[in-house]
């Protein structure tokens, strides 16, 4: 026993050493006090492998008492390495236009270990080997699967507090996987230590997005006071409500729907298909019928967004062998078709009724924030999907502040740990809008104090 014993350790850390990072440049890992750990954690029965990257926090790593946050962007199809480089992590690139990578004041890991999973399988420099088509219970799974296999190689970080933190589909990605760990735990023996949740613009009910992304529209003079919404409001699936949104998108069409207040970039050869533009937003404002969102690629682009210094960067040989990943991959902010197939069938109705058996369990803190510069998912659709739950509101609407006494934003509480945020002038990706808050909120949280 005391061999077998000897031979795990050995093993375990020799995992751990051949994925430590010893250099992201410009940074060079040696001159700070955290180590970051980038490679492929597998899932055996179906030869997946998903690329993850763990920050350790700049606090005791010995501490079994600092939480370990799992990170999961959205898409579906999008890579958290978003999260890691232009959000979270402690090297960001802090503008859209920054060649470089800059330390980040206020990356996460100043109180709590970051764990980026590029998830569902073929996702940025994850394999997906087997064209699978992923559907919102298969990825729970899976990432319920790459938890355990993380604990298996990193098990001394197995007691500490998990909290599940994302943003946009993670709204479907996170209370999903919660409900996983938590039937995980009424039936094994080794319990996974979760914590609670902190889920930003998070799709969480697809059936009344698309209206609540025309009212928004309305409420912020992005469309004129004549445009009329009316069919829409009565059936949101139909064909007129359809039409509606495209007209709109006419309409908006160089507006950054992520950040309204933000810029737009894109090509004027783009702009001149309008069909093209059509599709394009139709897939990332998810836009559906019957309740199905069907993702197989991400060709035409992000709208408005421009990551070619992560794109580059990423790319870069040199720094995809720093990050110990396949150096013929592609990577993509979300995935392309021509780089691999990817498939995705959403199914929405599921995630609210998950939603409220996580609330009735009444063990797990959830914070719900919003940007409230942000068209895509809009802070009035998630409170629209909190009125459907079954939960009573304990402290009305009131302002919180930040950095020097300046208004955040407005949040609301609820019964069963549950609290909803805004975020002032922030638009989809809070932490890369404001830092401060966004931090500010997040630490707030773990330590579940008041704002």
């Amino acid at each position: 026993m005391i061999q077998i014993l000897i031979l795990t350790i050995v093993h375990i850390n020799g995992l751990q050493m051949e994925d430590k990072v010893s250099y992201l440049p410009p940074f060079n890992m040696s001159d700070q006090n955290f180590s970051i750990f980038s490679g492929y954690l597998s899932i055996t029965n179906n030869n997946q492998s998903f690329h993850y990257v763990f920050v350790q926090s700049q606090l005791n790593n010995l501490d079994i008492n600092v939480p370990l946050v799992l990170w999961l962007n959205g898409g579906p199809g999008c890579s958290s390495m978003i999260g890691f480089l232009q959000e979270i992590g402690p090297f960001v690139f802090m503008n859209e236009d920054d060649e470089s990578l800059q330390f980040n004041e206020y990356s996460w890991n100043r109180v709590a270990h970051l764990l980026f999973l590029e998830s569902p399988s073929g996702v940025g420099f994850s394999h997906n080997p087997l064209n699978i088509t992923f559907n919102d219970q298969q990825t729970a799974d899976d990432n319920l699967k790459i938890i355990q296999e993380f604990y298996s190689s990193y098990p001394e970080y197995q007691k500490n507090p998990l909290w599940l933190a994302g943003e946009s589909y993670g709204g479907a990605y996170i209370p999903l996987l919660a409900e996983k760990i938590k039937k995980f735990n009424d039936l094994e023996v080794a319990v996974i230590n979760l914590k609670g949740m902190m889920i930003g613009n998070g799709v969480t009910n697809l059936t009344h997005l698309p209206i609540s992304q025309l009212i928004y529209q309305k409420e912020h003079q992005l469309l004129p006071p004549t445009f009329d919404i009316t069919g829409c409001e009565k059936n949101v699936t139909s064909e007129e409500c359809e039409n509606i949104n495209y007209d709109a998108w006419k309409i908006t069409k160089r507006i950054n729907p992520y950040d309204i207040y933000g810029y737009c970039y894109y090509e004027e050869n783009e702009m001149e298909d309008e069909l093209q533009w059509i599709q394009q937003m139709k897939q990332f404002m998810m836009i559906h019928n019957n309740n199905i969102v069907n993702v197989t690629n991400h060709d035409l682009g992000v709208p408005c967004v421009q990551i070619d210094n992560i794109q580059n960067y990423l790319n870069d040989v040199k720094i995809k062998r720093y990050l110990h990943v396949d150096e013929n991959i592609e990577w993509f902010m979300c995935t392309k078709q021509q780089n691999k197939q990817f498939k995705y069938v959403s199914d929405p109705p599921i995630v609210m009724k998950v939603l409220q058996e996580l609330l009735d369990f009444n063990i797990y803190t959830i914070l719900l924030y919003n940007g409230d510069a942000d068209s895509v998912v809009p802070w009035i659709d998630t409170l629209r999907s909190l009125q459907k739950l079954n939960v009573s509101i304990t402290e009305e609407w009131r302002p919180y502040y930040v950095k020097n006494n300046q208004l955040g934003g407005y949040t609301q509480g609820y019964l069963n740990k549950l609290r909803f945020v805004t975020v002032r002038g922030a638009g989809h990706m809070v932490p890369q809008n404001d830092r401060i808050t966004a931090f500010y909120l997040f630490n707030q949280t773990l330590n579940e104090e008041t704002f």
